[in-house]
């Protein structure tokens, strides 16, 4: 028998809001114990966000910070005027106070059908370089494999 997505696909998808804070996404993910989710806006999936799309965007704000500091403590290369390091601090932590999870969420969707074999799943896992599918039937979201489900089920063919 050839197991297929749906035999080992969580049913019970997580997903967000694209206008959900950074802030409460985390809080989010960790109470629900998952890594990343889809986004859905009006029954439709627009994306996915994960922990990692997170922290790249922190990175982002951080580098900004970084050079606008140098721009501004450089006066000799670039201008006279000094500029408080309170206010590129204050000005970087609003700025990261109203990301949402648009702001960061991944646009692309790789989604899978759950009549899909699960070595075609794994290879596209694999292939793609993440760590979850979005399953759709008919384009709604029925489901979702991570590779957690994976490791859950060798795991149960190896007790």
């Amino acid at each position: 028998m050839t197991l297929t997505v749906e035999d080992i696909m969580q049913k019970d998808v997580v997903t967000f809001s694209p206008t959900l804070g950074l802030d409460v996404l985390e809080q989010e993910l960790s109470q629900c114990g998952v890594s990343g989710a889809p986004v859905v806006e009006n029954g439709i999936v627009v994306g996915v966000v994960s922990r990692s799309d997170i922290v790249k965007q922190l990175s982002v704000e951080q580098t900004c910070a970084v050079l606008a500091y140098d721009y501004y403590e450089a006066p000799v290369l670039y201008s006279n005027e000094r500029v408080d390091v309170d206010e590129i601090g204050n000005a970087v932590g609003q700025r990261i106070e109203h990301l949402t999870v648009s702001d960061v969420m991944n646009h692309t969707i790789i989604s899978i059908s759950p009549n899909l074999p699960l070595i075609k799943a794994a290879n596209l896992l694999l292939e793609k370089k993440v760590h979850r599918l979005l399953v759709l039937d008919d384009g709604k979201l029925v489901g979702i494999l991570t590779t957690t489900d994976f490791v859950r089920l060798y795991s149960s063919q190896n007790k």
